[in-house]
């Protein structure tokens, strides 16, 4: 498919709350120090929302950015793709409260629950839906408010997570942000990373309630171990796929989950750190909001160029992993 008629990303926008939550005002909470959690997340800070901020809100503080951007208008869209693994609620999706509160109409609107990879999930189906003029315009959405689902007396877990959202608008974008190749693959892990009760498994209750079942656990160990190897596989099979060496790669905008899972994975692909996008010092772990929030960051600083190969990577809950090639 020639560039001119690929599907991609035409604009890019993001959200991330007003509130800092420093290293140090965490130590307040619980037994940690600025240094301690540094050391083991490359973090120094992140965002938190209001209690009366949910997930929905921000997506669409990010939707309305990039339709600006776009010179687009809500009705424009088609149908929308939202990437969240802590939902305003069950059902009605947040896809659906984003709907109505950019009065699209009633356009597809879709949940993906995979966790930190539900960007890159998002953005193959998106692409997909574009490629088989299907739908012309499509919003990928990554949005996320942990702080509502985060264990704050777990230091081991509650240093990593923060809320934001970013979106991205998916057409024929005429070679820029072209999509080159995607992937995405799963294998049901589930002591790794889960939130245990809310569901049909386990409903809530005092008991899951007062042990915390319904915020995040995870075990640091396994996950790091999976992801640097996820990513390694991932990034030398996108160049395959891609037809082009790690050399070529202009910049990689991974999930900002943790700089010692980034930095060893891309040493042994051979991919220096100067052409890798890192924020999570200053923005944290924002899950399927990641990706978004950094390209944002990436594109409107000068990181990418016309002509750039970006590679997305992500790991996230399943556990499930995925990427983007792309061309701008």
């Amino acid at each position: 498919m020639s560039e001119t008629t690929s599907a991609g990303i035409l604009s890019i926008g993001a959200y991330v709350p007003e509130r800092v939550v420093t290293n140090d005002d965490l130590a307040k909470v619980v037994d940690t120090n600025d240094e301690w959690i540094f050391q083991r997340t490359g973090i120094r800070e992140r965002r938190i929302a209001r209690p009366d901020e949910y997930t929905s809100d921000m997506a669409i503080h990010a939707v309305r950015q990039a339709l600006e951007r776009a010179d687009m208008k809500p009705t424009d869209v088609e149908y929308i793709l939202v990437a969240t693994a802590s939902p305003d609620n069950t059902f009605p999706n947040t896809a659906c409260w984003v709907q109505k509160g950019l009065e699209m109409g009633d356009i597809p609107s879709l949940d993906i629950s995979t966790a930190c990879a539900g960007f890159v999930y998002g953005l193959e189906l998106a692409a997909a839906l574009v490629n088989t003029d299907s739908y012309r315009n499509v919003l990928v959405i990554g949005a996320e408010k942990l702080s509502s689902v985060t264990n704050f007396t777990d230091r081991g877990s509650c240093i990593l997570f923060a809320d934001g959202a970013g979106a991205a608008l998916v057409t024929r974008t005429r070679g820029l942000g072209t999509v080159l190749c995607s992937r995405n693959g799963a294998r049901y892990d589930y002591d790794a990373l889960n939130i245990a009760a809310g569901g049909s498994r386990m409903p809530a209750s005092h008991e899951t309630v007062e042990k915390n079942m319904h915020t995040i656990a995870l075990k640091g160990r396994a996950v790091y171990k999976f992801a640097v190897q996820k990513f390694m596989e991932m990034s030398q099979e996108a160049c395959k796929r891609g037809g082009i060496s790690p050399d070529q790669i202009a910049l990689v905008v991974p999930h900002q989950a943790n700089v010692n899972i980034i930095e060893s994975a891309m040493g042994r692909v051979g991919i220096g750190m100067d052409r890798v996008l890192i924020n999570l010092d200053r923005f944290g772990n924002t899950s399927s909001a990641s990706i978004p929030i950094a390209l944002d960051e990436a594109l409107h600083n000068g990181r990418i160029k016309r002509g750039d190969y970006v590679l997305l990577l992500a790991f996230g809950g399943g556990l499930s992993w995925g990427y983007n090639l792309i061309r701008w």
